[in-house]
């Protein structure tokens, strides 16, 4: 965004120089900067004015030698000086912009030319006659700049400075990059509150310091309402809660005159005409965009406010025409599309010369709709740029009051602002005014605690200091006689950024200044005692356990084709998502799950040599089920090729089912997830070779398996590929309230038993370990497998699983005899259950 030196000079009423260097414009940006408004560059612009006086051409002859120039007798005030010009458009009688020999003329570019008296074709030349470009006023070079009297608020006479005529004084162009956030700097108004608060906290006193809008807009006087036909009708309240108008008539649509064109080329605006002119200043000024209609194309003076019609057809005032959406809030007459609302005017919707009536419209559209709209049609200008990220429409303490005393908003504000310059440059008429107000949007209140900002900043800013910081930001602070050391404050309507106490501290540290807040070798920090997690915590636990795992995680489009429901059908009731509009057809369904676009991402690195695969993604999932969509929030994660273990003298090898399911297991450990309500189960799907469910109180946390060949072969991967596929939203429903309990570490030993196991071969360990955990023993602390051996020693038709047990007590020594009673208690129970035997020797 792009900003004038001079333009927020003028809204602070003693202005701000004298706090400054005589390098101001670095000074400003560095404070600017300072305050989070991230100052890009600084162009200086109208240096050449400095030289520039005004002329009268009162003799303009061919040139005997050229064809194609003139000489000139030019009356400079002081003296008459002969000039030799090429321009074609140069004429007797036309007062005109001269610089005089001795002078530098410097262009847009920042390039100096020393002005020197010379002979052109053998007659002599005094000076220059300049065009616009030429002295940095626009950039029009189709002839030199002819003064015209009436659009300048001085009488022009020969020999006075062509800066009092242009009122464009050394000025400097600064480009602030803004954050989306900020959008209310989003004008020179905005900028300047920053620097408002930013001297009123250095120098202590507000009083002069106080924003001066009276000095630009000067004071609005009530609109004596007449009878007109004027109607509006706001269909789609949610998408514009606030739209209001003036219609004025007898507008003479003409030039500018000079200062307001002075005001929008200094940021890089070219002026088109009064009217439009006058919406442009006020959105730069104010942040909030205007539109000026031209009432006469207003069929029945209705205005609608309302959703587009599929298909609708709508002309651009670049004269594209689009076919517009049902999602597309539009500006209409009764009979067709006026505006695209917040974005872009029609084609024959604007102020051209030939008009003499118009509605101009200040409203409030939600940003959502602005900015759907906005990115459906490729159109973005000033106005959705605004609109999408969000305008003021609520109160604000600078602004004027009306006839009951209240502070306007805004909307309001700007609508007042642009009406009162209509009526004073354009000769206009207010007559009436539209409006509707849902008065939807409210004023944010924020508790705020002292303590909490010392404990952010690491340092205890004075309670006084803090108040009068917000003050000068234009926050309502409102003391609160329940909460210790706290405030309630109301946030002003235009930071639609603030919403947090955590986004009140960082105002208070912006404005105090970071630099003047001590850095401290002291850490201070206070343990919660609050265990509870919010499913952003539990998906960053995850990621940051499964990154430290060597995993990368990824982000696919959640949109995929139709035709991946033949690899990944839909197993439940539900049917997939479709799109009314896709893109294409690659686009055309929202994912039922996140294997297709996993292993798209998984064929695009193999194929780029990239052969050792650990990826993981967080996402949502799409169903429609009967008339219901449902959204579920899903974690899968893919590997394929090598992986190397924990230990650093273990081998590589290649991942494998196991491994996946120590990942899963890693995961669930860490939220102290109660091992005894949770069961696994195989399962059967037409994707997988194999596939086990997590249960937990039977319902499914996670699946855990590997990808059919079939499957991998269909969609181009070579490898084989395993899968953890986890439904956090259950997930979490579970883990939500977790506690971590702590135990000291046990005085007494604890017993180690082995235990062979001879099983029938369809008996699985899974289901041996779902026993086990049934099984109620409190001297049991844990087991695990370490050896499957299938093979010569043991039956064709049996297996062997040897089992780990570890045995303790926290408050005493267990006994060799009670660790091999327990042994035999288990050994019986799984006898019972499974009909096994052991491998080797017995158990008394």
């Amino acid at each position: 965004m792009k900003i004038s030196y001079n333009w927020l000079n003028d809204y602070l009423q003693d202005g701000f120089t004298d706090e400054m260097s005589s390098n101001k414009a670095i000074d400003l940006a560095n404070i600017l900067t300072s305050t989070g408004l991230e100052v890009e560059s600084v162009s200086e612009i109208f240096s050449a004015f400095d030289h520039l006086v005004v002329g009268k051409v009162i003799e303009c002859v061919d040139h005997p030698n050229a064809d194609r120039l003139k000489i000139t007798k030019v009356d400079v005030g002081t003296d008459v000086k002969q000039i030799v010009c090429g321009a074609s458009n140069v004429t007797k009688g036309q007062f005109v912009v001269v610089i005089l020999v001795g002078n530098k003329l410097i262009n847009q570019k920042g390039e100096s030319f020393l002005i020197k008296k010379t002979k052109i074709r053998g007659e002599i030349s005094e000076g220059m006659i300049c065009s616009a470009d030429e002295i940095g006023w626009g950039n029009s070079h189709d002839g030199i700049l002819e003064l015209n009297p009436s659009l300048t608020r001085i009488d022009i006479v020969p020999g006075i400075m062509a800066s009092d005529v242009f009122e464009a004084e050394k000025d400097y162009c600064l480009e602030i990059g803004l954050t989306p956030n900020r959008t209310d700097a989003f004008s020179h108004l905005g900028v300047c509150r920053d620097l408002y608060a930013y001297f009123s906290h250095r120098i202590g006193d507000k009083k002069n310091r106080i924003l001066d809008a009276e000095r630009v807009s000067g004071s609005f006087e009530e609109v004596r309402e007449q009878k007109t036909n004027m109607d509006l009708n706001v269909k789609n309240t949610s998408a514009c809660p606030y739209y209001s108008g003036f219609f004025i008539k007898n507008v003479n649509v003409a030039p500018s005159p000079y200062w307001l064109q002075t005001k929008l080329i200094s940021i890089g605006l070219k002026p088109i005409n009064n009217v439009v002119d006058i919406t442009n200043f006020v959105l730069h000024s104010t942040g909030n965009p205007l539109h000026a209609f031209d009432y006469n194309q207003i069929t029945d003076s209705k205005i609608i406010v309302r959703n587009a019609n599929p298909g609708e057809k709508f002309t651009t005032l670049e004269k594209n025409s689009i076919s517009l959406d049902k999602e597309d809030l539009v500006i209409c007459d009764t009979e067709k599309p006026l505006c695209l609302a917040g974005v872009i005017g029609g084609v024959n919707s604007g102020v051209v010369t030939s008009t003499k009536n118009i509605f101009l419209e200040s409203a409030y559209f939600n940003p959502t709709f602005v900015r759907k709209t906005s990115k459906r049609h490729g159109i973005s200008s000033d106005s959705s740029y605004r609109f999408e990220r969000g305008v003021d429409v609520g109160h604000a303490s600078y602004y004027d009051e009306d006839s009951n005393g209240s502070p306007i908003g805004g909307c309001e504000y700007a609508l007042r602002l642009a009406a009162q310059l209509i009526r004073q440059i354009c000769d206009g008429e207010v007559v009436s005014r539209v409006q509707y107000n849902s008065d939807a949007l409210e004023i944010t209140e924020i508790d705020f605690s002292y303590d909490f900002c010392a404990k952010i900043l690491g340092y205890r800013i004075e309670d006084a200091v803090i108040d009068y910081i917000l003050s000068c930001l234009d926050f309502k602070l409102i003391d609160d006689s329940t909460k210790n050391n706290s405030i309630k404050l109301l946030v002003p309507s235009y930071r639609l950024d603030v919403t947090r106490p955590i986004d009140v501290v960082e105002e208070i540290a912006r404005i105090y200044g970071y630099d003047n807040i001590p850095s401290s070798n002291l850490i201070s920090f206070s343990p919660s005692t609050d265990h509870s997690v919010s499913m952003d915590d539990m998906k960053t636990n995850i990621s940051s356990l499964l990154v430290s795992n060597g995993f990368f995680e990824i982000k696919n489009n959640s949109l995929i084709p139709e035709s991946s429901l033949e690899f990944f059908p839909i197993e439940s009731k539900g049917k997939a998502v479709q799109l009314l509009n896709p893109l294409s057809q690659d686009l055309s369904i929202m994912r039922p799950n996140m294997f297709f676009s996993g292993l798209q991402t998984i064929k695009h690195n193999l194929n780029r040599q990239i052969n050792d695969i650990k990826i993981f993604e967080f996402g949502k999932t799409y169903l429609k089920i009967s008339d219901k969509y449902v959204e579920n929030e899903k974690l899968t994660i893919f590997t394929s090729g090598i992986f190397k273990g924990d230990n650093w003298r273990e081998d590589a090898k290649n991942t494998d089912f196991f491994f996946m399911k120590g990942v899963l297991d890693k995961i669930l450990d860490q939220f102290s997830l109660n091992y005894e309500a949770i069961s696994f189960a195989k399962s059967k799907r037409d994707h997988s070779v194999v596939c086990f469910n997590y249960l937990f109180n039977d319902n499914l946390i996670a699946s855990v398996g590997e990808f059919s060949k079939n499957i991998l072969e269909n969609i181009g991967v070579k490898k084989s590929v395993y899968y953890i596929d986890v439904n956090l939203d259950f997930l979490f429903s579970i883990v939500k309230d977790y506690s971590i309990s702590y135990n000291p570490v046990s005085k007494f030993p604890s017993i180690k038993r082995d235990l062979s196991l001879l099983v029938n071969q369809e008996t699985s360990y899974l289901d041996i370990e779902n026993s086990i955990k049934k099984f109620n023993n409190n001297l049991l602390k844990s087991f695990s497998l370490f050896d499957m051996y299938q093979g010569e020693k043991v039956e064709k038709t049996k297996k062997s699983f040897a089992i780990s047990f570890l045995f303790e007590d926290q408050s005493r020594t267990l006994t060799d005899d009670e660790v091999d009673k327990q042994m035999l208690k288990i050994f019986n129970y799984l006898q019972d259950e499974f009909q096994l035997s052991l491998r080797d020797g017995e158990l008394s």
